[in-house]
């Protein structure tokens, strides 16, 4: 059995992989080890009746589908980073916020135009748009209430992006894979990729669970920020920044009780706002009624969700060496990312930002005050991340061939270099379809 190109992994960015490389005419097959956990299979679960009529009962009913490395570990070990393995991957699970990252972010592989063109290519094959809740009477007077005094203070508030539409005013369509790769053709196989098969750094097949050889001339790993160090490593491919850099950002979550003027109606659409970071608060906040996990306390149990709001902190952790993912041979993985002065006062100052946000806008509701969300449970990064030269900072070249290897790219969050605040889903998608694209030249 030969196919000319394989991806490992059916997330969203495995999806936009395998689907730049089926436009270009090439043919390809996404591998992934885990079964459907939603019909059709890779669409997202939140799709599902009973989270759009209920969404605060939808991070329990998906707790089932992260698996974790070590829910008992300290902090600084990451007691909340898993993996899902599934059709469709984690991103049959997310919440689709797909803001693009901000000028430091991006750091200096791309230029600004090369950003603008991928950027806008990965909106497109996820399907976002900024306008969705446009309609919202509650987005539209929270606008209003927070845009001046944010704008004095060199900050701005505007539309969130997401990948996703209104099919009604009651229903929002959450895109996936399965929207991704719509009319492509494209092949999702059931198979446990064991390792990566290398001759003379050639890649030349993967090796499945069972013991079969499928035999290619490229591989794509789009496992996931931990899912690809792990598959590099058992394949014998160590280089010395793998698991090193590792960056993520802390989540701080609140709900909040909006002054009676800034509320809709029953029927109002949902508001979904973001403050993207700014040199003065390098943070991503969100403003938006989307869900909530923490059961609220009298006096403030049953309230109406038009009064609602949540607030969202992504309070970013600075680039370190030492923030590592450890991978023994026997497959266990150990973290070690501790926060620095630098990263307390950072999320110190996200705590203090809330509060006021929350003071301008109504009330903590009580019980879902401001908490920080179980560490590394959102969007780890630069696990397998990229660089101009082979100097053992990086794992792959700027457009993500791993170095020393022909035809073996990576494609997952894991490769992003610098330390980003925003949901970094759009980021790696960008650079993912710059990497097929480098494929397909080649």
């Amino acid at each position: 059995m030969t196919t000319p190109a394989i991806v490992i992994g059916s997330g969203p960015i495995g999806a936009v992989v395998a689907r730049r490389i089926a436009e270009a005419g090439r043919a390809v097959t996404i591998l992934e080890s885990g079964p459907a956990i939603s019909d059709p299979p890779g669409s997202h679960v939140r799709n599902q009746e009973g989270f759009q009529r209920d969404p605060d009962s939808y991070l329990a009913g998906i707790s089932s589908d992260f698996s974790y490395f070590d829910e008992t570990a300290p902090p600084r070990e990451l007691p909340g980073a898993c993996v899902t393995a599934a059709v469709g991957g984690q991103g049959v699970l997310w919440t689709n916020n797909c803001p693009r990252p901000g000028a430091s972010e991006r750091g200096e592989l791309l230029s600004a135009a090369e950003w603008d063109r991928y950027l806008g290519a990965a909106e497109r094959y996820l399907g976002v748009a900024g306008d969705t809740f446009a309609g919202s009477a509650r987005q539209q007077r929270i606008l209003d209430r927070l845009g001046p005094a944010l704008a004095a203070a060199g900050r701005e508030i505007r539309e969130q992006p997401m990948a996703g539409h209104l099919v009604d005013r009651d229903t929002i369509h959450y895109a996936a894979t399965h929207d991704i790769l719509a009319g492509t053709g494209i092949r999702i196989a059931t198979a446990d990729v064991q390792r990566v098969i290398l001759e003379q750094g050639r890649v030349a097949g993967v090796q499945l669970a069972d013991g079969t050889t499928v035999q290619t001339t490229a591989v794509v790993v789009a496992a996931g920020a931990f899912g690809t160090p792990i598959l590099l490593h058992r394949s014998g491919i160590r280089p010395q920044a793998l698991g090193r850099y590792l960056t993520y950002h802390p989540v701080l979550y609140s709900q909040l009780v909006l002054d009676r003027q800034l509320c809709g109606s029953t029927d109002d659409l949902p508001p979904r706002l973001w403050i993207p970071p700014a040199p003065s608060a390098p943070w991503n906040t969100m403003v938006l009624r989307d869900t909530n996990p923490t059961p609220p306390s009298p006096p403030d149990i049953d309230l109406p969700a038009s009064q609602l709001v949540e607030i969202q902190s992504f309070c970013p952790v600075d680039n370190h060496p030492d923030n590592t993912m450890t991978i023994t041979d026997d497959g266990t993985v150990r973290f070690d990312v501790a926060l620095r002065e630098a990263d307390n006062a950072r999320m110190a100052s996200t705590l203090a930002d809330q509060h006021e946000l929350a003071g301008a806008l109504g009330r903590f509701r009580a019980g879902v005050e401001p908490r920080w969300m179980t560490l590394g449970f959102a969007h780890v990064m630069g696990t397998c991340r990229m660089g101009a030269s082979d100097d053992g900072t990086c794992v792959t070249d700027e457009f993500g061939q791993v170095w020393g290897t022909e035809n073996l790219y990576l494609a997952t969050v894991g490769v992003i270099p610098t330390s980003l605040a925003v949901n970094p889903t759009l980021t790696g998608a960008a650079l993912a379809i710059r990497s097929a694209d480098r494929l397909l030249a080649g």
